[in-house]
């Protein structure tokens, strides 16, 4: 199971995206798929379940999330921001995503918050050093199994 990308969403916009490995062929527009994200997300929590929604699972990719909030300069009250991930699809999902990547996306909420609470988050070049952030909180989830097995051999 590899990490495909990982992110922060808020406001219908990516904060912070990092592509470990590509998941699609063509070029998408960031703004219009963070915004379908944030849809999708909302929709299915407000007409099914608030708490019972944690992923999607398409054929080949999993979009899994996790909802915080966050206070902004602009705002006097705290608003949601979205840490996610795009995963492959394998074997025992559920139990994966419940143990190993919600925790993740936890730390990514909480660290970002530690650093940006408070803060004008609309500037988002501001935010590029928290890519950094993703390589460690993700290591080697991020890796395929061939790239693991060369670092085990070399």
């Amino acid at each position: 199971m590899v990490v495909r990308e990982a992110g922060l969403l808020f406001r219908g916009f990516t904060l912070v995206k990092k592509t470990f490995h590509k998941s699609d062929k063509g070029e998408i527009d960031q703004d219009l798929r963070s915004g379908l994200l944030t849809a999708i997300i909302s929709f299915a929590q407000s007409a099914i379940s608030k708490d019972s929604i944690e992923y999607f699972e398409g054929k080949k990719y999993i979009i899994t999330f996790l909802e915080d909030k966050i206070t902004a300069e602009d705002s006097f009250e705290p608003e949601i921001i979205m840490s996610y991930t795009i995963l492959d699809k394998g074997k025992k999902m559920e139990k994966y995503i419940r143990k190993v990547i919600q925790p993740l996306l936890k730390q990514i909420i909480d660290e970002f918050k530690l650093l940006n609470s408070g803060k004008n988050l609309s500037e988002i070049s501001r935010f590029r050093d928290f890519k950094r952030n993703l390589d460690t909180i993700f290591g080697t989830d991020t890796q395929t199994v061939d790239q693991k097995l060369k670092g085990v051999f070399s």
